[in-house]
């Protein structure tokens, strides 16, 4: 997957506009038109180190180092571990304010 993709993936995930992260970043929004048509070929180690930063996931991802499939599961893989490491410290109530908050966000 390119880099533009992956970015707009990650931007789809979150609900954002592509404008709205370069923002976030300090960039242009014409930085992804560019990307997307392939007229720039690469965005710069320290843009892609911003967008990493802002979507708090590893360069790698952004870089093609790593599987951008396999970074993904990953990086849920971890939110998935947090979210039950904090369970387990949660009171029963909490537990239930959580599962429809959970339910509320994932039966839209």
């Amino acid at each position: 997957m390119d880099t533009y993709m992956i970015i707009k993936e990650l931007c789809d995930e979150k609900g954002i506009k592509m404008s709205v992260l370069a923002a976030g970043v300090g960039i242009r929004s014409s930085v992804f038109t560019e990307l997307k048509k392939g007229r720039t070929k690469k965005l710069s180690v320290p843009t892609l180190e911003k967008i990493a930063a802002y979507f708090k996931v590893p360069l790698s991802l952004l870089t093609g180092e790593e599987d951008a499939v396999e970074g993904r599961r990953n990086e849920l893989f971890r939110k998935r571990k947090l979210l039950f490491d904090l369970s387990a410290k949660a009171t029963e109530e909490d537990l239930d304010k959580l599962i429809k908050i959970v339910d509320a966000l994932t039966s839209e």
